[in-house]
């Protein structure tokens, strides 16, 4: 692995939970590159990325929580579903070529902008 500056996690870091807590998405976006950046590569930086979105996730929704923002009940529904879709998601990764999941994820967000421009 490449030695990169301490500097580049911080903000790196920064920038991904302000994505986070902002949007209640997207740090994984900018943790990705970051950490391949960093010289970690294909499966490990994406698997890596939650590693420090997690944390990110749970201070933001801890926070919309306690503002009355955001309910568990309502998130509950969607837990199971979720969590099946994140053990296939983690069962595929390792059998997946990265270059499809790079493309599916592309596709992904190009879907997402379109919506978001359009709505």
């Amino acid at each position: 692995m490449k030695k990169r500056p301490f500097l580049l996690p911080v903000l790196g870091g920064l920038g991904a939970g302000f994505l986070n807590g902002l949007l209640g998405a997207g740090g994984g976006m900018l943790a990705v590159p970051l950490l391949e950046w960093s010289g970690v590569r294909g499966r490990r930086a994406h698997a890596t990325s939650l590693a420090v979105i997690l944390p990110l996730s749970l201070v933001s929704a801890a926070l919309y929580w306690w503002r009355g923002w955001s309910s568990p009940l309502l998130a509950l529904p969607y837990l199971p579903g979720g969590l099946a879709g994140a053990l296939a998601g983690a069962w595929l990764l390792p059998r997946a070529n990265t270059a499809w999941i790079k493309a599916a994820f592309s596709l992904l967000l190009l879907w997402a902008a379109f919506r978001l421009l359009t709505r």
